[in-house]
């Protein structure tokens, strides 16, 4: 069955929430942006300094790179012109003479100068003007697989007349020749050649993935080392792509492989060193060390940020509950004063008409139909009177033993009065013998009032056609240590519009009723220390239940 039909706009003489409310909740909303844009700010501002770190780690470490790349170039120019001056120094010697060949004062001098010598790996030579081996440390030192004449360097030094280093071979071999030319009367007579292992003499040996790649580039941008390069030094154009980081170090790209590097020139050499690192290993590095300051950065700022957003939400939520509380009183004040004198205009006509029904009944007149609907009204005037006022004035409670049986009875003889009642089925269950600690005048309107707007509801139904046959059930039961009153209808149930203002004054659903009723029970119910009433939707009506604490007898 369809629901009776609701007052048609709901109307309620409660105002609805002030100003000071809707302005609270605008400033509730934006508390709540403004703690999002905070929320954002914490977790993106570690980020950007991550970035910003990360930035200027890498500033730092190209600092180092270069810092590096310029003190290994010194120390290999400083290192190859200690070569070239103790080459220098017995080519000058006047008692060497090529020209003389391997005779004994030109041997007992390199043997005594070179002989088993350390600073230079891979041995010691005298050559002709022409590339020929005249006398060596030891005998077997290699001078390569091709004729020195056609090597850069050996034309080099001739043309120049000048020391030079460059590849001893330029076919392979891994040597690096330091030559010094023998000159005589302006004229190159020969020279001196001492030869280094590359791999052991000039750099530290490159030592896999973690440690940085040194390259040394020499004549004709020739890679001198290292000896044997990894993959990403074996790319086409190597120096043009090294030799910027001269001037700007940088990131460079080889062999598909993002590198941080920085290089410098070998002084008195044509050389280049470069130094070069992995960036994304590099890069994980520095992102391990951050993202942990990150995570505890961030867990500090989170904790901090959610206390501050449960405080604030709690704290918002206690001033909305508190400005609730004060309209709601500010309400019910002003709305005391009006149902004062509403009712008590209503009872000075109430009274008159009392009188009036006195005399018709003095000469018999009580049996008449139109007297009969004149009691009824004044009954129904009489009841909102006595309602707005209980309002207006809330009685204060007077405790004492009282068996719920006879109030459910009493409240039951009231509503029968009703001319509703006559369209109406009323069916009682009611158990003896429960007792609770109570005010039994307030209960007694609690109990009349549930019944009575179950029994309003019932005839509304049946008038309008939507329930033929209206009933109302009230059950009085004991459950545990509680006495629970039931009362139950089936007139189709309070529209799901009205739940929300079901217990608010002068809110009303229905085209009867002054919106008294419920909040009247709540009132009177929730005055009992334990009492609590609630409503239920149920199959085709409503079931009001109110649970009291049943009475704790002496022993």
């Amino acid at each position: 069955m369809s629901p009776p039909p609701a007052h048609p706009s709901l109307t309620s003489l409660v105002p609805p929430p002030g100003e000071l409310l809707r302005t609270q909740r605008k400033a509730g909303r934006s508390a709540v942006v403004g703690l999002m844009l905070l929320w954002g700010a914490a977790f993106v501002s570690p980020f950007v300094t991550y970035q910003a770190d990360v930035k200027a780690a890498e500033g730092e470490l190209l600092v180092h790179l270069s810092d590096r790349a310029g003190l290994q170039a010194q120390a290999l120019g400083a290192h190859l012109g200690l070569l070239r001056a103790e080459l220098q120094r017995l080519a000058e010697h006047p008692a060497l003479k090529p020209e003389d060949g391997a005779a004994g004062p030109e041997v007992a001098l390199l043997e005594n100068a070179f002989g088993h010598t350390s600073l230079f790996s891979a041995g010691v030579a005298l050559l002709s003007a022409d590339g020929q081996r005249i006398w060596s440390d030891p005998e077997t030192m290699s001078l390569g697989r091709t004729p020195l004449p056609t090597r850069p360097w050996f034309r080099r030094m001739m043309e120049r007349r000048a020391a030079s280093v460059g590849l001893l071979d330029d076919e392979g071999g891994g040597l690096v020749a330091v030559a010094v030319p023998i000159v005589r009367d302006e004229r190159v007579v020969g020279l001196l050649v001492g030869e280094l292992a590359t791999a052991s003499e000039l750099l530290p040996p490159h030592r896999g993935t973690n440690e940085s790649l040194v390259a040394l580039l020499g004549e004709r941008d020739r890679l001198l080392l290292p000896a044997t390069p990894p993959p990403l030094l074996r790319q086409p154009e190597l120096a043009a792509r090294l030799r910027p980081l001269v001037e700007e170090p940088g990131a460079i790209t080889l062999g598909g492989t993002r590198l941080l590097g920085a290089a410098a020139l070998v002084p008195g050499t044509g050389m280049l060193l470069a130094v070069l690192e992995d960036e994304a290993r590099d890069r994980a590095l520095l992102k391990r060390r951050y993202l942990g300051q990150f995570g505890i950065h961030t867990a500090l700022l989170g904790g901090v940020l959610l206390l501050f957003t449960l405080l604030l939400r709690r704290s918002y939520h206690s001033l909305m509950t508190a400005e609730e509380q004060l309209r709601r009183q500010e309400t019910m004040a002003a709305l005391g004063t009006a149902s004062s004198l509403i009712a008590h205009e209503v009872k000075n006509a109430l009274n008159s008409m009392q009188a009036a029904l006195s005399m018709i009944r003095a000469k018999g007149g009580e049996t008449t139909l139109p007297v009969q609907a004149l009691r009824s009204q004044a009954d129904r005037l009489g009841h909102l009177a006595r309602s707005l006022l209980s309002f207006a004035s809330p009685q204060s409670t007077q405790r004492r033993s009282c068996e719920m049986h006879l109030l459910v009875q009493d409240a039951l003889q009231a509503v029968k009065l009703l001319p509703e009642a006559a369209d109406v089925t009323v069916e009682t269950t009611l158990q003896e013998g429960l007792f609770v600690k109570g005010d039994p005048t307030l209960l007694v309107s609690a109990v009349d009032n549930l019944i009575r707007n179950a029994v309003e509801a019932g005839a509304v139904a049946h008038d309008t056609g939507q329930q033929p046959t209206p009933r109302v059930q009230v059950q009085l039961l004991r459950e545990g240590a509680e006495v629970v009153l039931v009362v139950e209808d089936n007139a189709g149930g309070v529209p799901l519009a009205f739940e929300p203002r079901l217990w608010e004054p002068f809110a009303v659903g229905r085209s009867k009723g002054i919106g008294l009723g419920l909040p009247m029970v709540r009132t009177a119910i929730r005055a009992h220390d334990g009492g609590s009433v609630s409503y239920t939707r149920v199959s085709g009506g409503s079931r009001f239940t109110v649970r009291l604490p049943l009475e704790k007898m002496a022993s």
